[in-house]
């Protein structure tokens, strides 16, 4: 009777942590979250699952390195602009569709307190950027981290409702929902019917980072650059 051949083992010492955060990536991008696990990723890896653990501490750990592997294809336009409002719509921008990429990284920014190397070096960019233009970096972080809760909430809202479906499925969803109320009762949101189901646009993501980027730098002290005057 023919035996099923064993798939190969890995070579000892020839895994590397980025080599399993990279599967691990992959895997939350192909198939969600929930079907990132040690067992899986051995597989995956042609390992055994024990040999994973001499890398990663736990599911903890090894949620934090896909989060920030993630980011790590994040790219800020560059030369980035001279004006901080464009700086943090920019960085919005970016950040938008670096998760839209990963959809697995809102889930985890949402549940875990991320923190490492990679944030320091996007924070210090982004702080040297704003400072330039005159916004302190006191400042400055809290607007950094606005623009990113911001994206973050959107992003979370926006794959549901027309990543996963298209946007027309989306709209015909609240036409569906409004035909057994009535309209009279409803007079001024009948009438913006359409708007609402575009709610989860790129317009409507648009229309947020703006206002928010905007206000920001209206209404937050700067760092006066002006140059101290010569002594006579």
């Amino acid at each position: 009777m023919p035996t099923t051949a064993r798939p190969a083992r890995r070579r000892r010492g020839s895994l590397t942590r980025d080599q399993i955060v990279d599967v691990a990536l992959q895997l939350a991008d192909e198939e969600g979250l929930d079907a990132v696990s040690m067992p899986v990723l051995a597989r995956r890896l042609a390992c055994g699952v024990m040999t994973l653990y001499g890398y990663i501490e736990n599911k903890e750990d090894l949620l934090d390195a896909i989060a920030l592997r993630g980011l790590a294809d994040l790219h800020l336009p560059q030369p980035l602009p001279r004006d901080s409002a464009m700086i943090l719509i920019a960085w919005g921008r970016a950040l938008r569709q670096t998760l839209l990429d990963h959809p697995s990284l809102p889930v985890i920014f949402l549940s875990r307190p991320v923190i490492g190397l990679g944030i320091f070096r996007g924070v210090e960019a982004l702080l040297t950027a704003l400072n330039r233009v005159g916004m302190a970096p006191a400042t400055g972080a809290h607007a950094i981290y606005a623009i990113l809760i911001y994206t973050t909430g959107f992003a979370a809202w926006e794959t549901p409702r027309v990543r996963r479906q298209s946007e027309s499925a989306y709209a015909a969803a609240w036409r569906q929902a409004f035909v057994s109320i009535d309209p009279a009762n409803f007079p001024v949101a009948s009438s913006v019917l359409g708007e609402l189901a575009r709610v989860a646009s790129v317009e409507q993501f648009e229309t947020g980072l703006t206002a928010l980027a905007t206000g920001l730098t209206a209404t937050t002290p700067r760092l006066d650059i002006t140059p101290p005057s010569e002594p006579e």
